[in-house]
């Protein structure tokens, strides 16, 4: 897909794209590129449609393809949602006359780029339409990379930028984000911005740069209380209550994760790989990286009893019962308690 945009950046477009994935980054790094090549900016108004085609007939984005350009070399057609090249099922009453489409896939104009955005993991390879568009359309992949590519992605756009970013600040930044792309990426920005003289990124500018998300921080307090550090997760649900996130709300995203743990270590014991249950469980690989390594310091037992725990706080905290900010505290010492026992036995 990189070499997609570099040929963009060049002006070398292909009549017809295909964006297929979920991976918003992509999705809209592909459009900023698209408009920027295409378009002058006293054009834009002219020579530019965007379309739903959960509201828009097929044909009628055919027909805006195929007008000639105003005060411009070039137009640029948008189309997002082609549900008819997908099993989605879709609530829109508009039907489309694919036919329309079939001739312009065929004999394409060479003055219109038509850009079609499927936001699914895949379309439906049975159809004939399916078949046709991808045999005269440039697909761009907008998948959701797994850590790997995440990491040479990351690494490769502090390379084209001239910035230095180790392993130990690429991982750290990829753990802070949650394998999310875009979030990636938008922390990179800050990250490269703040270190513009320097041109190097630490993982100590990683940890104090970064913000993470409340999900991030339940994660990482989960982290200290495998680790025993009741301070160090005592000081992280402190900033939480601070930050005025309810108690809980906090609890909820707690008993998530334990519930993915739980999830994991019962599905390992299957023989499933951790791409297997990413798979299955419909979450991302990361998470499920992370829950595997958390979930390692527990047993199917205490994680059972665990979720147990937290259905029984969830109830009192939703009946009244207590003050909710110190049962979470209790919990958290209870909890250390817990992992102290395990470890002497």
């Amino acid at each position: 897909m990189i070499s997609e945009w570099k040929k963009i950046e060049k002006k070398q477009f292909a009549p017809i794209y295909l964006i297929i994935g979920t991976e918003d980054y992509i999705i809209n790094e592909t459009k900023k590129r698209l408009v920027a090549g295409i378009l002058d900016t006293e054009d834009t108004d002219f020579n530019y449609a965007n379309f739903d085609l959960e509201e828009t007939a097929i044909e009628q984005v055919v027909e805006e393809a195929e007008t000639i350009p105003f005060f411009g070399d070039r137009r640029l057609i948008i189309a997002s949602n082609p549900t008819f090249l997908t099993t989605e099922k879709t609530k829109s009453k508009i039907e489309h006359r694919t036919v329309r489409l079939e001739d312009y896939l065929n004999e394409p104009v060479d003055y219109s780029i038509l850009v079609f955005i499927a936001r699914v993991e895949k379309l439906d390879e049975r159809k004939k339409l399916t078949k046709l568009i991808k045999k005269q359309a440039t697909i761009i992949d907008a998948k959701r990379p797994n850590e790997a590519e995440l990491r040479k992605w990351l690494q490769g756009v502090s390379n084209i930028n001239e910035f230095q970013m180790d392993n130990a600040a690429t991982d750290r930044l990829i753990e802070l984000t949650g394998g999310q792309l875009t979030t990636a990426m938008n922390e990179l920005d800050k990250l490269m911005l703040y270190k513009l003289e320097e041109r190097a990124i630490y993982t100590s500018d990683v940890e104090s740069l970064v913000v993470r998300s409340l999900e991030q921080n339940i994660f990482l307090l989960l982290d200290k209380m495998i680790a025993l550090d009741i301070s160090g997760a005592l000081s992280i649900y402190y900033d939480l209550l601070k930050q005025k996130e309810e108690p809980i709300k906090i609890l909820a995203l707690i008993a998530s994760q334990f519930r993915l743990l739980t999830q994991i270590k019962l599905l390992e014991k299957q023989g499933f790989s951790q791409q297997q249950v990413a798979q299955k469980l419909k979450v991302h690989p990361f998470r499920v990286k992370v829950g595997a390594r958390q979930a390692k310091s527990f047993s199917y037992h205490e994680l059972t009893m665990t979720l147990e725990k937290l259905a029984q706080m969830d109830f009192e905290m939703k009946t009244g019962y207590g003050d909710k900010a110190q049962k979470l505290e209790w919990f958290l010492f209870s909890l250390q308690d817990q992992r102290k026992i395990q470890r002497m036995n």
